[in-house]
Parts: structure tokens; C-alpha cells; sequence
């Protein structure tokens, strides 16, 4: 999502088309989408959310700024709400900055505005043209002697992980235990049903009581959106 959202081949001429797209791809990956923003009030641009990214990126850590965008994602096409709009992109970033105060909101936002900013957004779209992506979804996988490849589109785990042998095969793979969901969901802040499902590879009408099991009453609440079940972490 750049300036425009103009995509011909697939029947869309305004911002208003891709509604009935997006909510397809919320139906079939039960990751819920409402869409309805873009007919309500259209999204001008990706931009300024993405250059908050890079800002975070550069003063605290790659992990935190891969946080914020879960947030910006979970904003736009669960929430309805337009992350073009300043108050919106503020708003999400105090989110992120709650639990860690040393994170300066006002110097974040002055890189992501600044000539850097613009720059170092740049650079990442230099580096998605020299790696060849034409679309999305895709994973560009490089290993140490700079040989690398291509996952196009949505793909089962195991495809990735053959992928990892093919281009390591000095390195024995370890599968990482499974994260506490306690602390999972505090880290996340919100997980939604077939999050955890296909995390802990539990079936959807078992999630409630696999909740309640292993995560203190008192440190989540359960909600639902668009027919899907949510859980909020209320820690502090």
C-alpha cells in the first residue's frame, strides 16, 4: 500500500475495491478483516507508518519495531482505523511504549519525519528491487555464503524448514520449545484464536479451556471480532 491502491488486473480502480478482497483473505485465514475503511475513510499511504518502523528499527531494536507493525496491521484491518492519520500512528506507538518508558515517543516520530527517515525507507525499497520481489507474500531466505532463494505465496511450515536444510546443511536443525502463553500474549499483547491453535496444535473449540489453563484469570480478557475469538493481555 503506497500512495495509491490501483490494481487493474485484479478489478480494483479505488481505494473502495479492495474492501471485498481483503475480507477473502480474512475469511480464508480466519485472521479477522474488516476492510470497510477503505470505503469509509481510504487509506492515502503506508508510508508514514512504515518510516515510524524504520525509526524504531534505528533507536531501539529490529523485535520492537516488528511489535509496532503488528500493531499498525492489527489497527487498520481489524480496528477499521487509518494509519495515515497522525493521532492513529500515535496513539499505536504509545501502545508499544507503555511497558518500556525508556522509548522516546517524540524522538521517534522526529526521525520518522526527517530527511533520515525518508532515507532510510528508501533504502529498504532499493534493497526489495535488487532482490527481485514483485509481490506479496514472499521470503527472500540468503545464508552465509550469499546463496539464497524464494518462498512465493502462503506455504506450510515444513517448506520453510526444508528450505533452511537445503541452504544449511552443516547446521543440525533444532525445533525451540513452545513459549509460555502467559508470557506469549503479554508480549504480544493480543493473540487471536487461530494464532494459538496453530501454535500449540489444538483444535479452535479447545482454545477457551487451553486459555484458562494456562494463563491467570485476571491477566486476560476474552473478545471476539468479526466472528473470531481474541485474548487481550491485561498485565501491567
Amino acid at each position: 500500500m503506497g500512495r495509491r491502491t490501483i490494481d487493474p488486473a485484479n478489478g480494483i480502480y479505488k481505494p473502495a475495491d479492495v474492501t471485498p478482497h481483503w475480507q477473502e483473505v480474512g475469511q480464508y485465514s480466519r485472521m479477522p478483516i474488516d476492510g470497510t475503511i477503505m470505503e469509509t475513510d481510504p487509506i492515502q499511504s503506508s508510508f508514514p507508518a512504515s518510516r515510524i518502523y524504520k525509526a524504531i528499527q534505528q533507536l531501539d531494536s529490529p523485535s520492537k519495531a516488528i511489535e509496532y507493525i503488528r500493531l499498525v496491521r492489527e489497527s487498520v484491518f481489524v480496528f477499521n482505523k487509518n494509519i495515515s492519520n497522525q493521532t492513529v500512528l500515535k496513539d499505536i506507538v504509545h501502545t508499544l511504549c507503555k511497558d518500556n518508558h525508556d522509548m522516546d515517543i517524540k524522538h521517534i516520530f522526529d526521525l520518522a519525519n526527517s530527511q533520515k527517515g525518508h532515507r532510510l525507507l528508501t533504502e529498504d525499497f532499493n534493497l526489495v528491487r535488487q532482490l527481485g520481489v514483485r509481490g506479496f507474500p514472499m521470503i527472500v531466505i540468503i545464508n552465509n555464503d550469499n546463496k539464497g532463494t524464494k518462498i512465493v505465496g502462503s506455504r506450510a511450515l515444513n517448506v520453510y524448514i526444508e528450505t533452511l536444510k537445503t541452504l544449511d546443511t552443516t547446521t543440525k536443525m533444532m525445533t525451540k520449545p513452545l513459549p509460555n502463553l502467559e508470557l506469549y500474549l503479554k508480549e504480544q499483547h493480543r493473540l487471536f484464536s487461530k494464532e494459538i491453535e496453530t501454535m500449540y496444535d489444538i483444535k479452535e473449540d479447545e482454545v477457551p479451556q487451553f486459555v484458562k489453563e494456562h494463563i491467570d484469570p485476571s491477566r486476560f480478557s476474552a473478545k471476539s471480532i468479526l466472528g473470531e475469538n481474541y485474548f487481550e493481555s491485561t498485565s501491567t
